[in-house]
C-alpha cells in the first residue's frame, strides 16, 4: 500500500508539473522576443572517442503540431533524438517522416523505404522531418460568447461572457488481455493545456479541471485531462470511490475587447509507461495491510462507540450519582437533626435518670424507716395483746367474783366469811387487773411510739414516692424523646445507607465508563499510529514525485537541445516559440522540484503533518495515561464506597436496634411512671390509714387510761370494802346495789375487753402484714435504687455517644455538601465529554462506513481487476513509444506539443 501511494503521488506530481509549467511558457514567449538562434555545436578534433556505457540505444521523439485558431492542423514537425548510448558506429532506425534533415551534425544516412541507417561513429543523431498521418489525440478548442458558439476571429474586440473549452479525443486504441478477457484499451495520454490571459481584459475568471495562476499582470489558466483513461481503467465498480477522470478543460470569464494569445497543449504518455505496477503492488501484502487497516478502523469505531457508551453510562451514572448525593445530603441533614434531637433527648433523659436515681435513694431510706417503725409497732401490739388477754382474764375473774358477791350478798345470810373470801378474791383480781392495766399501759406506750415511727416512715415514704413519681415522669418523657430521636436516626440512617448505595452504583458506572473510555483511547491510538504512517508515506511520496520530476526535467533538457539543433538547421518562428516554451517549462518544473525537495513548501508541509500526527499520538498517549490514573482513582473510590456502604448498612442496622431498644425503654419508663403514680397513691392511702391508726391508738390509750383509773378506784374500793366488812351489815343494802352496779360494769368491761382483744388481734395481724409488705417494698426499693443508678450511668454514656454522633453527623453533612458540589461539576464535565464523544463516534462511524469499508471492499473485490487494468494500460503506454517508427533493437518515448494560434 505504501509503494502504491508513492506511485499515485508521483503520477499526480508529474501531471500537475506538466500542466502547471510545461505549457505556459510558450504563450508568454509570444509577448517577448524570439530566442536567439542557438549556436551550432562543432566537434573538436581532439574530442575523446565515446565509449559504450552498457545501455541500449534510445529514440526520444517530440512531435510539434502547429494549428490554426480554429484548431485545424496546418503542419506537423517531428524532432527525433537518437541517443547512441552503446557508441555504435551505425544506428539503425525506422521512420515514415518526409524531408528528413540532420539538424545537428554532418552524419549521413542510407534510406531503404522506412529503414534508415545512420553513420553515427559513436555519436548521437538529431534529425527532423514532417508527417501528415493521423495524430493519436485530437485537441479541439471551442469558443462561446454569451452562450453562442463563435469563432475566435469573429469576436475579436468584443465583450461579454466568454467560455473556452478544450476537448481531447483519444484515437489510439489497442486490444489487451485483461482478467482473461480481451479488452479494448486506449493508449493512456495526459494532456496539459495552458493559455495566458490579460488581467485588463479577462475578469472573474474560473476554470473547470484546472487552476488559475497569476503574476500580477497576466493570468495563466492551466488545465489537465486524461482522454480515454476513464473507459480503460473502469473504476465504476469501486463503490464509494468518486474517481472523476477529466477529458476536457474549460475557462469562463467576463471579457472586454477580446483577443487571444497562442495556447499550448502538451500530450504525453511518459508518466503511464513508468508505472511500477508489478513491483508497487503485492496484493497479498496489500490485502493484509488493508485488513489490518479495516480491523483497526473497526476497533477504532468500536472503541469510540464504547467510549461514547461508557461516557453515556457515565453521564447517566452522574445523574444517579447527583441524585444519590442529593438523597445522601437530605438524609444526612435529617440524620444530623435527628442526632441533635437524640443528643437533646439523651441529656433530658440523663437529667430524669439522675432525679430518679436520687429519689429512689430517698425512697429506700424512707422505706427503711417505715420498716423499723412497723417492727416496733408489731412488737408493741404483741405486748398490748398480751396485756389485753390478762385484762380479759382479770375481768373474767372479777366477773366471777362479782357474781359470787351478788350471790353472797343474796345469801348475806350465808355468812361474812363467804363475803370476806369473795372480797379477798375480788381484791386479788383487782390487783391482777391493775397489773394487767400496767402492762397494757406499757404496750400502749410502745404502740404509740411505733405508730409515731410509722407515721414518720410513711411521710418519708410519701416524699420518696413523690420524687419517684416525678423522676419516672421525667424518665418517661426523656425515653419518649429518645425513642423519637432514635426513630428519626433509624430513618435517616436508612436514607444514608440508600444514598451510599446509589453513590456506589454511580461509582460503578463511572468505573465502567472510564474503562470504556480507556478502550476507546487505545483504539484511537492505533488509528493515530496509522495516521502517522500515512503522513510518513506522504512525505516519501513527495520525495519520489520530486525524483520523478527531476527525471522529466532531464528529458525536457534533452528535448530542448534537440529543438535547438533543429532550429540551427531550419530556423522558423514556430521552432523559436517552441524553444522558448520548453525553456520556460524547464524553469517552472525546477521551481516545483525545489518545492518538493528538502526545505521546500510541499516537503515542509508533509513534515509538519508528520510532526502534528506525532504530537497527536503523544496527546493520545497522555489521554491513555490520564484514563489509567482515573481507573486507579475509580477503583479507590469503589473500595472506599464499599466500606462506606458496609458502614452505612451497619449504621442503619444499629439505628434500627437502637430504635427498638428505645421503644422498649420508653414503654418501660411509661410503665414505671404509671406504677410510681399508683405507688404514690397507695402510699397516700397508707399515710391516711397510718393517721387513722394513730388516732385510734390515741383513743385506745385514753380508754385504757380511764379503764386503769377505774380499776385503781375499784381496787381502792375493794380495800375499803375489805376494811369496812365490819360495816357490811350496815351497808349490805349499799353493797347489794354496788354489787349489781359492779356486775353490770364488769359485764360491760368484759365485753369491751373482748372487743379490745379482737381489735388488737386485727391490729396485730395488720401490723405484721404491714411489716412484711414494707420488707418486700424495701427490698424492691433497693433493687429499684440500684437499677436507677445503672440506668443513669448508662444514659450518661448514651448522652456522650449521642453528642459524638451529632458531631460526626454534622461533619458528614458538611462533607456530603462538598461532595454535592464536586458531583455537580463532575456532571457538567461528563455532559461536555458525552457531547464530544458522540461527535467523535459519529465521525468515526462515517469514516469507517464511507472510507475504510469502501477501501476494504475495493481492495478485496475490485483492486485485483484494477491492477490488471493498470498493467494493461502501462503496457499500452510502453508499447506506444514512437509516432514515426522505431527499430526493434531500440527503446524510445514520444510526446506531442500542440501550438494553437490566437487572434493576434
Amino acid at each position: 500500500m505504501k509503494r502504491l501511494s508513492k506511485v499515485m503521488a508521483a503520477l499526480t506530481a508529474i501531471a500537475v508539473s506538466a500542466g502547471a509549467t510545461g505549457s505556459i511558457a510558450y504563450a508568454n514567449s509570444r509577448s517577448e522576443k524570439a530566442p536567439a538562434e542557438a549556436p551550432k555545436s562543432e566537434k573538436k578534433a581532439a574530442e575523446t572517442e565515446r565509449k559504450d556505457n552498457g545501455e541500449q540505444a534510445y529514440k526520444d521523439e517530440t512531435v510539434y503540431v502547429l494549428c490554426n485558431s480554429d484548431s485545424s492542423v496546418k503542419n506537423v514537425v517531428v524532432s527525433d533524438w537518437l541517443k547512441n548510448s552503446p557508441a555504435l558506429s551505425s544506428l539503425y532506425d525506422i521512420s515514415d517522416l518526409s524531408d528528413i534533415v540532420n539538424v545537428k551534425g554532418d552524419e549521413i544516412f542510407d534510406e531503404d523505404g522506412n529503414s534508415l541507417r545512420w553513420s553515427a561513429d559513436g555519436d548521437d543523431i538529431y534529425y527532423k522531418g514532417y508527417s501528415d498521418k493521423e495524430l493519436p489525440v485530437d485537441v479541439t478548442m471551442e469558443y462561446f460568447l454569451d452562450g453562442k458558439k463563435v469563432t475566435p476571429d469573429s469576436i475579436k474586440g468584443k465583450s461579454g461572457h466568454l467560455v473556452i473549452r478544450w476537448t481531447y479525443k483519444n484515437r489510439q486504441k489497442v486490444t489487451k488481455l485483461v482478467n482473461g478477457k480481451d479488452m479494448d484499451i486506449y493508449v493512456p495520454f495526459m494532456a496539459a493545456s495552458a493559455a495566458v490571459l490579460s488581467t485588463d481584459d479577462y475578469l472573474n475568471v474560473e476554470v473547470t479541471n484546472g487552476k488559475i495562476l497569476s503574476d500580477g499582470e497576466k493570468l495563466i489558466a492551466v488545465g489537465m485531462a486524461f482522454p480515454g483513461l476513464r473507459d480503460s481503467i473502469d473504476l465504476s465498480g469501486l463503490e464509494g470511490i468518486d474517481a472523476d477522470i477529466p477529458d476536457s478543460f474549460e475557462i469562463s470569464a467576463d471579457v472586454k475587447n477580446f483577443e487571444m494569445n497562442t495556447s499550448v497543449t502538451v500530450v504525453s504518455n511518459e508518466i503511464f509507461s513508468k508505472l511500477d505496477v508489478d513491483g508497487a503492488v503485492d496484493l497479498d501484502s496489500l490485502k493484509a495491510k488493508v485488513k489490518e487497516l479495516s480491523d483497526g478502523a473497526e476497533k477504532l469505531e468500536n472503541g469510540t462507540a464504547s467510549l461514547y457508551d461508557g461516557i453515556k453510562q457515565l453521564s447517566g451514572g452522574t445523574g444517579d450519582l447527583t441524585a444519590g448525593i442529593d438523597k445522601l445530603l437530605s438524609g444526612s441533614l435529617e440524620l444530623r437533626n435527628g442526632a441533635a434531637e437524640l443528643d437533646s433527648g439523651a441529656k433530658k433523659l440523663a437529667d430524669g435518670a439522675k432525679t430518679l436515681s436520687d429519689s429512689t435513694g430517698k425512697f429506700e431510706e424512707g422505706l427503711g424507716s417505715a420498716k423499723e417503725g412497723s417492727a416496733k409497732l408489731a412488737d408493741g401490739l404483741g405486748q398490748v395483746s398480751d396485756g389485753a388477754s390478762q385484762l380479759t382474764e382479770g375481768i373474767g375473774s372479777a366477773k366471777d367474783g362479782s357474781a359470787a358477791l351478788v350471790e353472797g350478798i343474796g345469801k348475806v345470810s350465808a355468812g361474812a366469811e363467804a363475803l370476806s373470801s369473795g372480797i379477798n378474791d375480788a381484791k386479788a383480781g383487782s390487783d391482777a387487773l391493775n397489773a394487767g392495766f400496767a402492762q397494757v399501759n406499757e404496750g400502749a406506750e410502745a404502740l404509740k411510739t411505733g405508730a409515731d415511727t410509722l407515721t414518720g416512715g410513711v411521710g418519708a415514704l410519701a416524699d420518696g414516692s413523690k420524687q419517684v413519681k416525678d423522676g419516672s415522669a421525667q424518665l418517661s418523657a426523656g425515653a419518649a424523646a429518645l425513642s423519637d430521636g432514635a426513630s428519626k436516626l433509624s430513618e435517616s440512617a436508612g436514607q444514608v445507607s440508600a444514598g451510599i448505595g446509589t453513590v456506589k452504583s454511580g461509582a460503578d458506572a463511572l468505573a465502567e465508563g472510564i474503562t470504556s473510555a480507556k478502550t476507546g483511547a487505545d483504539s484511537l491510538s492505533a488509528g493515530v499510529s496509522a495516521l502517522t504512517d500515512g503522513a510518513s508515506q506522504l512525505g516519501d511520496g513527495i520525495a519520489l514525485a520530486g525524483a520523478s520530476l527531476d527525471t522529466t526535467i532531464a528529458a525536457n533538457e534533452q528535448a530542448l537541445a534537440a529543438l535547438q539543433a533543429v532550429y540551427q538547421q531550419s530556423p522558423s518562428q514556430e521552432l523559436a516559440v517552441a524553444i522558448g516554451t520548453l525553456q520556460q517549462t524547464i524553469e517552472g518544473q525546477k521551481q516545483i522540484s525545489a518545492s518538493m525537495s528538502e526545505g521546500g513548501q510541499l516537503s515542509t508541509g508533509a513534515a509538519s503533518l508528520k510532526t502534528g500526527a506525532s504530537q497527536l499520538a503523544g496527546g493520545i498517549g497522555q489521554l491513555g495515561s490520564g484514563l489509567e490514573a482515573a481507573q486507579g482513582g475509580s477503583a479507590s473510590l469503589q473500595q472506599g464506597l464499599a466500606k462506606l456502604d458496609e458502614g452505612g448498612k451497619a449504621l442503619a442496622a444499629g439505628a434500627g436496634q437502637l430504635y427498638g431498644s428505645t421503644e422498649q425503654l420508653s414503654k418501660g419508663a411509661a410503665d414505671l411512671s404509671t406504677g410510681a403514680a399508683a405507688l404514690d397513691g397507695g402510699i397516700g392511702e397508707l399515710s391516711g390509714g397510718s393517721s387513722k391508726l394513730t388516732g385510734g391508738l390515741d383513743t385506745l390509750v385514753k380508754g385504757i387510761g380511764q379503764l386503769s383509773g377505774g380499776s385503781a378506784s375499784l381496787n381502792d374500793g375493794l380495800g375499803k370494802l375489805s376494811a369496812g366488812a365490819v360495816d357490811l351489815t350496815g351497808g349490805i343494802y349499799q353493797l347489794s346495789d354496788g354489787a349489781k352496779a359492779l356486775d353490770s360494769g364488769l359485764a360491760q368491761l368484759s365485753q369491751g375487753s373482748l372487743t379490745l382483744g379482737g381489735g388488737l388481734g386485727q391490729l396485730k395481724t395488720g401490723a405484721a402484714a404491714l411489716d412484711s409488705g414494707l420488707g418486700e417494698l424495701y427490698s424492691g426499693s433497693t433493687q429499684l435504687s440500684g437499677g436507677a443508678k445503672t440506668l443513669y450511668d448508662s444514659i450518661v454514656l448514651l448522652s456522650g455517644g449521642a453528642t459524638k454522633l451529632y458531631g460526626g453527623t454534622d461533619a458528614l453533612y458538611s462533607g456530603i455538601g462538598q461532595l454535592k458540589t464536586g458531583g455537580t461539576a463532575l456532571a457538567d464535565g461528563v455532559s461536555r465529554l458525552e457531547s464530544g464523544a458522540k461527535e467523535l463516534n459519529d465521525g468515526m462511524i462515517k469514516f469507517n462506513d464511507e472510507g475504510i469499508s469502501v477501501i476494504t471492499g475495493a481492495v478485496d473485490e475490485k483492486l485485483p481487476a484494477v491492477i490488471d487494468n493498470l498493467k494493461a494500460i502501462r503496457d499500452a503506454a510502453r508499447e506506444y513509444n514512437t509516432f514515426s517508427g522505431i527499430s526493434d533493437d531500440m527503446d524510445g518515448s514520444v510526446k506531442f506539443i500542440y501550438l494553437v494560434d490566437g487572434t493576434k
